[in-house]
Order: C-alpha cells, then sequence, then structure tokens
C-alpha cells in the first residue's frame, strides 16, 4: 500500500542519531524551513535507555539495536556482530556515554580535506558548544567520575607512575595522559543522548515531523539531483519529496548502503545487482575504519575491588533499586571509569593508543566467577581499510562488510604496544598491589605474534566506524566535499560519521555531534532565509 499524495518537506533528514538529531533541531530553529526527520526505529521510550548502565539490557534485542553480520575467520562462529542504536539519538541512546573529543592532531585530516570550514578552531567553537568547555554550560551536560573506586584510582596513579601526566579538564582528555572519564549523564543521573539534548527540545515545533518506525530505502532522483526518499513505514510504503535538500545521517554502516540502493556507487557492483547507475563512485562503501579493541583481564585480591558479582540475582535488584531511590551506586554509571592515552612516538605529541579501565572481567557473554578488573587497548588511528556493499536492492538483506582488522603493519605494532602498556601500568604500584596475576588465556600470549592472535581471536569492535563515504576534494577520492555534498548530484549531503576520512578519536560520539552541529552552519549559510 503506497500512501496517495506525496509530502513536501524543504528538508529530509535520514536518520535520528547523534548527527540527525543536531540537525533536525538546527534546520528548524528558524522556524521557516519545514523539516522532515525519518527515524528506522521507535520511540526512545524504555526506562533502561535513561538509565545510565540499563542499555545492557537492551542490546541483547532487536528493539533498540540493529546487528550488521562481518565476518571474523579466527572466531568460532565465524562472524561477529556491529551493533548500531535503532531509535531516537540513535547510538548515543544505547552506548557508553563517554565524552572523549577529539583533538586537534587527530583531526588534521579532514581539517586538511576540508579547508576552512573544517579547521580546528571551528570545530573546538563546536565542542564547546556542545559541552560548555573549561567555562560556561554547554548544550549537553557533562559528569566527571565520581570516584567510588579505591580500584580505580590505583589504575590512575599506576598511570601516572609509568611515567603520563594527569589530564582533569574535558578539553584534555584525549591528550597524552590519564585521567578519569567523563560521561555524558546529567546530575540526576540520566542519560543523556542526542535525542534528550536536540529533539526534545525542539519536538513541537510546528515546522518539524518526526516519523519512526520508518526505513529509508532509497533516494529518488530526478536526473542527478535529489528530490526525495522511497521509504516504509509501518510496513506500507510511502514516498516524501524534498523542495530544497536530502541528507543522509544514518551512519558509517547504513548511509553508503541507501547510496548504493539508490544508483551512486561503483558501477560494476550497482549494474550486478540491477540497479539503475546515478553516479559510478566507487569509494561509496569504501575506506571503512573501525577500532578493534582487546581486553586484558586481571585477577584482583579483594571482591571490593570488582563489580563481577553485581549484575545478577538479588545484588542487580539491589542495584536497581538504589538507583531509582537515590541515583547511586553501579546503575548510575557508565561500566569504563577510567582511561590513559599513549603516544608511541616521541617526536609526535599525538597519542596513538587508548587504554580503557573497567572494574570488572569478563568470560565471554559472563561475568567471570573471582573477582577482577579489565584493560582494554587500542590503536586510536587505524590504517586498515575495509569496506561495505550490499547484497540486494532489498535494503533488510545484509551487506557485505568486510573490516580487515590488523591488515595494516602500522595496527599490528600499535596493538602489540598497547598490550605491553597494559601489562607495564599494572605492574606499577598501587595497582600491582590489588592485582593477583593476569588471566591464562591472555598470559600466555608474550611474542608480538601471539598478542596478534590474541587481538584475531578475542578483539571486540569497538562500534565506531568511520570513512565509508569521506570527504575529499574529488570524486576520484572521495564521496563528499568540504561542504558533505555528494559528488555529482545535487540537492544531497550526508552528514554523520561515513564522512570522517581516517578515525579521529578513541571515542567518536562526541565528535560526530560536533561534526553536525558545525554542518548545520554550512547548509543554512546555503539556504538563507529571505
Amino acid at each position: 500500500m503506497t500512501n496517495s499524495s506525496t509530502e513536501t518537506f524543504d528538508f529530509i533528514i535520514v536518520g535520528a542519531g547523534s548527527a540527525g538529531s543536531v540537525l533536525a533541531n538546527r534546520l528548524s530553529a528558524n522556524g521557516h524551513h519545514s523539516v522532515l526527520l525519518l527515524e528506522q526505529g521507535p520511540r526512545d521510550s524504555s526506562p533502561l535507555l535513561t538509565m545510565p548502565k540499563g542499555f545492557g539490557a537492551l542490546l541483547s534485542g532487536d528493539r533498540y539495536v540493529s546487528r550488521h553480520p562481518v565476518p571474523r575467520p579466527a572466531l568460532p562462529s565465524s562472524l561477529e556482530f556491529w551493533l548500531r542504536g535503532k531509535t531516537l539519538g540513535g547510538s548515543s541512546s544505547v552506548n557508553g556515554m563517554l565524552w572523549v573529543r577529539a583533538q586537534q592532531e587527530g583531526f588534521a585530516t579532514m581539517s586538511h580535506v576540508g579547508g576552512h570550514h573544517w579547521h580546528w578552531p571551528e570545530i573546538e567553537r563546536c565542542f564547546n558548544q556542545l559541552d560548555g568547555g573549561s567555562g560556561s554550560k554547554g548544550i549537553i551536560p557533562i559528569l566527571p567520575h565520581d570516584r567510588q573506586h579505591a580500584i580505580t584510582q590505583a589504575f590512575i596513579e599506576s598511570a601516572r607512575a609509568s611515567g603520563l601526566p594527569y589530564l582533569d579538564k574535558v578539553s584534555d582528555i584525549g591528550r597524552t595522559g590519564a585521567a578519569y572519564l567523563h560521561f555524558n549523564i546529567s546530575a540526576d543521573r540520566k542519560r543523556v543522548s542526542a535525542a534528550t539534548a536536540f529533539l526534545k527540545p525542539a519536538i513541537k515545533r510546528k515546522n518539524l515531523r518526526i516519523e519512526i518506525d520508518t526505513r529509508t530505502n532509497r533516494i529518488i532522483f530526478d536526473g542527478n539531483r535529489a528530490s526525495g526518499v522511497d521509504a516504509t513505514c509501518r510496513g506500507h510504503a510511502v514516498c516524501y519529496s524534498a523542495r530544497r535538500e536530502v541528507i543522509l545521517c544514518a551512519g558509517a554502516i547504513e548511509s553508503p548502503q541507501i547510496l548504493q540502493r539508490s544508483g551512486v556507487g561503483a558501477s560494476s557492483l550497482l549494474k550486478s545487482l540491477g540497479i539503475q547507475v546515478i553516479c559510478d563512485n566507487p569509494k561509496v562503501g569504501a575506506n571503512l575504519r573501525e577500532h578493534l579493541l582487546l581486553g586484558i583481564n586481571f585477577e584482583v585480591h579483594s571482591p571490593n575491588d570488582s563489580e563481577n558479582h553485581q549484575y545478577a540475582g538479588l545484588p542487580l535488584v539491589r542495584n536497581v533499586l538504589r538507583y531509582y531511590i537515590n541515583r547511586t551506586g553501579p546503575m548510575s554509571q557508565s561500566p569504563c571509569h577510567a582511561a590513559a592515552f599513549i603516544s608511541t612516538n616521541a617526536a609526535n605529541k599525538r597519542a596513538d593508543i587508548q587504554l580503557m579501565f573497567n572494574p570488572f572481567s569478563r568470560q565471554g557473554d559472563a561475568f567471570s566467577n573471582s573477582p577482577g578488573v579489565t584493560l582494554l587497548g587500542y590503536p586510536i588511528y587505524p590504517q586498515s581499510q575495509g569496506q561495505i556493499q550490499i547484497t540486494s536492492f532489498d535494503g533488510q538483506q545484509p551487506a557485505s562488510i568486510q573490516s580487515n582488522y590488523l591488515s595494516d603493519e602500522y595496527d599490528r605494532q600499535i596493538s602489540v604496544a598497547a598490550v605491553r602498556h597494559i601489562r607495564h601500568i599494572a605492574a606499577q604500584t598501587p595497582l600491582a598491589q590489588r592485582i593477583m596475576q593476569e588471566a591464562t588465556n591472555s598470559a600466555e600470549a608474550q611474542t608480538d605474534d601471539e598478542i596478534i592472535d590474541l587481538y584475531q581471536r578475542n578483539g571486540l569492535p569497538g562500534f565506531h566506524a568511520v570513512g565509508t563515504c569521506a570527504m575529499g576534494s574529488t570524486i576520484q577520492n572521495s564521496v563528499v566535499d568540504s561542504k558533505m555534498r555528494v559528488h555529482s548530484t545535487d540537492g544531497l549531503r550526508i552528514v554523520d560519521a561515513s564522512i570522517i576520512p581516517e578515525m579521529v578519536a578513541g571515542i567518536t560520539n562526541a565528535t560526530i555531534m560536533a561534526i553536525a552541529l558545525r554542518a548545520s552552519e554550512l547548509i543554512l549559510e546555503d539556504h538563507p532565509v529571505c
């Protein structure tokens, strides 16, 4: 069943995630532009989406999360799944709430390819608008870690004993040093997603319409101009027209697939699937970058130093009640408490390794039986490149995703260095006094090759994919230009993690919102109100 009349809006935004929520707010703020925001998932109504640690219970289901299968030959099942938020706020509604900015050195590639539109002062200004910087209150409340765990303090002190400086300001976290992490959690201990910060204040605007449970199938073109979208809303086929622009904010996994289904991509792929070619661009879906994290577990002497027994049975009931009664306890926090950022190159002040400290340890999908903690390590700026290609014109069929983890020698070297830094920090006082031993499954990996094999067998995706519709100067090397306009098309932009040409930070969510804030300014410059 198809709607009998096509509704028209100035802007159609596909995806109500971290970028789409920002754009919907900003493009509708003047009251003159009509904006349609399409979201594949449901409304963000579950109380588990606002309880900081409640999201863990949602990740095993399909209501608020989409799962994308990715081959991993070294795994027993030969598959891993990349999870993405599928609700208002997107992944900002189901992630770990870690607020880590990109640093100037890490943003250099995007500043270079994007020219003056993306020079660091512009991005830093957007970060300051979001989190308040070191001064006034920002759009998103940022809560520093409350330092409840003595063993987290021991990690910080041991990282400092290894030679790392202490980082305190939210704007510094991500530079070389050690820090208690900061989180997009409100003072009353509720998650502040992009939907909370940007959609909730705008939801009553008459010129903003939000359609949930609506899957975008393809972009409709009139010649090479994007004139609307073809979508499915609760089982019914619908079409919407755009007077000004269609803006993809579907993320680094979905945006390239929508382009390919719409006829923008490698002509050989599109023709093999019977799709009419609008624009031949093999860069669509290429240049995929993703973090591969490895967790090293350590057994600890005291059960008080580990949360392993806090999330089942009576302890879980107690902690949930504690959260709802006085907003304290483990359920009021992010799973990750602290981090260290390490530079392996003395001549380059850019940190290239990120370590994260969790006051619990896991064996597979369950918490370890004995008390333990985990240190995760990974390269911040992976150079290995994968790709995403659709396998069918049907958007419900899974795409072919190749991660190509550790295919670049740089990534292998930095990954090995990350594990060696984990062990070095764990051997420092006072953390060493609280640790009994490293878990056997990783302790046996000592040579470089053994450590790489450990990453291949036990590594986890960071869920930070970028680069699949990368920004650049020409259609020969990229998908969008410096103003996020898709090459060789008109009226079509992309604003999400896919346009980032190389990884910009160890955690990407804050940077995606800053990019969207800057993008809204550039879009409005092109569409002034007369």
